[in-house]
């Protein structure tokens, strides 16, 4: 993986996570979020530079790389959005979506947000590596069954 890929991944995944941040305090809502942040950041961004070009996976360490990487910055992005609007709805609006997430981030050393935040990135990754890595499947199973049928046409 080049400079420019890493960069196209990592961008894409900062504004995938800061999207998804902005919408999760919003109710019922949050819960679809949090699921397309665990598993469904790394398929996304995956299907999208593969679309414009940017992104041909050759191999199995590349898609799970690229996952990895994606989940990791999508949640990094995400939590500091999140906290960011669930202080401004606390303090500014008097609401709370959810109160122990709110009580938490109004509450905890920053030092504690920032390994809770870590430790969740890490578990982004490991989901999204593999996402990545099913998502890898697919697409050359889906290209497989075109080219078989294209084959014999």
């Amino acid at each position: 993986m080049d400079r420019i890929l890493v960069k196209n991944i990592t961008i894409l995944s900062l504004i995938l996570g800061l999207a998804l941040g902005i919408l999760a305090p919003i109710p019922f809502v949050g819960m679809i979020m949090l699921f397309i942040l665990l598993l469904g950041s790394a398929p996304l961004a995956m299907v999208y530079l593969i679309m414009d070009g940017k992104l041909e996976l050759t191999t199995t360490k590349d898609s799970i790389l690229t996952g990895a990487l994606t989940g990791f910055m999508a949640n990094i992005t995400f939590s500091i959005a999140y906290c960011v609007v669930m202080v401004i709805l606390s303090k500014g609006f008097h609401y709370t979506p959810n109160f122990f997430l709110t009580a938490m981030i109004e509450n905890s050393p920053v030092w504690l947000l920032g390994t809770f935040i870590i430790f969740l990135g890490v578990l982004c990754a490991t989901t999204n590596a593999f996402a990545g890595f099913a998502t890898y499947y697919i697409i050359n199973l889906i290209r497989d069954i075109y080219e078989n049928n294209h084959k014999n046409n």
